[in-house]
């Protein structure tokens, strides 16, 4: 099968790399600074609001549109390619490996109603599973929920001819170490997969670094005294000098 996701633009996967890289980096660090926080207790949320931000200042005239929804305490932010009918979905890589080990039944609903758009697919390479996942949700209810999902978004989305593509990301010390777009099918096993660090473009740091100024020598202050011992020593040195020449 073709790599659908050969589709993706380059500039589309560079500006969503940025968007991310700018959230968990200088914004992150900003926003920590201007309101003074001295624990990280709400970090991983304060992240996803920086991230929402700037996708949504950056496809507010771009290339792909977005969609902002309430799921119950969380919200949920897709964007939208029309020209190749791909859905986009974030995820951090910690949670996506914990949805992926839960059964069917378990998983959150709006992600199986994303996953669900994919119910023609199948993965080349399918995990074992001992026992068969029933399904917790109707059809009619994942339909309703994707409807729920794309209600925000610009325009109409064709959903019955669109796929949804997962982005998964993690990042350290302030940076994106990790950053793939993966199609899945319900089981949510890979039918093909893009590592977008492979072709994203580094960001320059827009905060200038903090210049330390140079420390200027600090030239000793001598008493008079001291003086007067130099000078006696240099006058003694002197004279010995004259007194091997006329010897």
């Amino acid at each position: 099968m073709e790599n659908m996701l050969k589709s993706i633009r380059q500039e589309d996967i560079q500006d969503i790399f940025e968007c991310l890289s700018q959230a968990v980096g200088e914004d992150r660090q900003e926003a920590s600074e201007h309101l003074g926080l001295r624990t990280r207790v709400s970090e991983p949320f304060l992240n996803w609001d920086l991230i929402y931000r700037n996708l949504m200042n950056k496809f507010d005239e771009g290339n792909l549109k977005y969609s902002v929804t309430k799921r119950g305490m969380w919200t949920v932010l897709l964007l939208y390619d029309e020209n190749s009918k791909l859905l986009f979905s974030f995820m951090r890589a910690s949670r996506f490996k914990d949805i992926k080990n839960r059964k069917s039944a378990s998983r959150p609903q709006y992600v199986q109603a994303l996953i669900n758009l994919n119910a023609e697919l199948q993965a080349p390479e399918k995990q074992i599973r001992l026992f068969a996942d029933e399904p917790k949700f109707t059809q009619t209810e994942l339909e309703r929920t994707l409807d729920e999902l794309c209600a925000n978004f610009d325009g109409s989305i064709d959903t019955k001819n669109s796929r949804h593509v997962m982005v998964v990301f993690s990042n350290k010390y302030g940076s994106i170490d990790s950053l793939k777009a993966y199609l899945l099918d319900r089981d949510l096993d890979i039918v093909c997969e893009q590592d977008w660090l492979d072709t994203a473009k580094p960001i320059m740091s827009s905060i200038p670094e903090t210049v330390q100024p140079v420390e200027k020598e600090i030239v000793p202050t001598l008493k008079p005294k001291a003086l007067n011992r130099i000078r006696e020593k240099e006058l003694v040195a002197i004279k010995e000098q004259e007194a091997q020449k006329n010897a």
